[in-house]
């Protein structure tokens, strides 16, 4: 590393607090009821850091890319790249570095989940290159990186990702993908800091939200009584945090970016993680 360049500014390039995605990679073991059998367990860590490393690579790559936009973006020119912390050529090494063993890790574990990773690092190369620019599909691409972590987590369980599950994961990766949209436009304005949001409009983005979000909500509940008539008692919860997400974009908050929002709103946050335990108890359960 550069001499001079304190470890905790390449963590910074990093986005560790953007790691929380990837508990989406768990989502496949906990509802097939194998978190508990200790070789899958140990997969899906191994899996679920694969992808965070995976994730920073893209990052790295984003920041390169974007680093003249971020120059004039009020809160994204105090990035490692964008103010000069990190230069360009350790820049580069650092995601090369983070693809190496991100993607082999992956495929330590299986082949199918190895691909799965390769075919995030080509959505998000194409998307840092071209389609980023491309309104709707930007989004789309956005959603595939939760999809990917689900249908990753997936590959190590018995039956694999149920449709409801994959239905639920990719409408709410929408919703939080086209929330994000949203409150760029209404914090930065169209095309400002960035050139899609000229394609967007404000109208349409609060309908393509609350269609997402209600969506969301009945495919959960169609998975939940699919699985076990109890989870039926969880879908108040989930209408909460959808409720409680909502009100946080549409007041401006954190741009809307779905990490920055759950940790920074303790009623979010507590409810989510209230979800969590009440979801393991009623899982679990009988076994324990």
């Amino acid at each position: 590393m550069k001499k001079g360049v304190p470890v905790r500014i390449y963590l910074k390039q990093m986005r560790i607090k953007s790691w929380l995605k990837s508990l989406f990679v768990f989502f496949p073991i906990i509802f097939s009821l194998e978190l508990f059998e200790w070789n899958r367990f140990v997969e899906a860590v191994i899996l679920a850091l694969s992808f965070c490393l995976s994730s920073s690579a893209i990052y790295v790559l984003n920041d390169i890319i974007d680093v003249e936009n971020d120059r004039n973006h009020e809160v994204k020119k105090h990035r490692p790249i964008a103010s000069g912390q990190i230069s360009f050529p350790r820049a580069w090494t650092l995601m090369v570095c983070l693809i190496l063993i991100g993607s082999g890790m992956a495929l330590s574990v299986n082949l199918a989940s190895f691909l799965m990773i390769l075919a995030y690092f080509i959505i998000n190369i194409l998307y840092s290159k071209w389609l980023k620019s491309k309104a709707v599909i930007d989004c789309f691409c956005i959603a595939a990186g939760f999809v990917l972590r689900v249908m990753v987590g997936g590959t190590i369980v018995r039956d694999g990702v149920s449709d409801w599950m994959f239905l639920t994961v990719i409408l709410l990766s929408l919703f939080m993908a086209f929330g994000k949209r949203r409150g760029e436009l209404h914090s930065y304005g169209a095309g400002e800091t960035r050139d899609v949001l000229k394609n967007y409009e404000m109208n349409f983005l609060n309908g393509i939200v609350f269609m997402c979000a209600g969506l969301t909500i009945v495919f959960y509940s169609l998975w939940s009584i699919s699985q076990e008539s109890r989870l039926v008692y969880t879908v108040p919860m989930v209408l909460f945090i959808i409720i409680r997400y909502l009100l946080l974009v549409f007041s401006g908050r954190s741009e809307a970016d779905p990490t920055n929002l759950i940790l920074s709103d303790k009623t979010l946050l507590a409810v989510c993680g209230l979800y969590g335990l009440i979801m393991l108890v009623l899982l679990y359960g009988r076994q324990m």
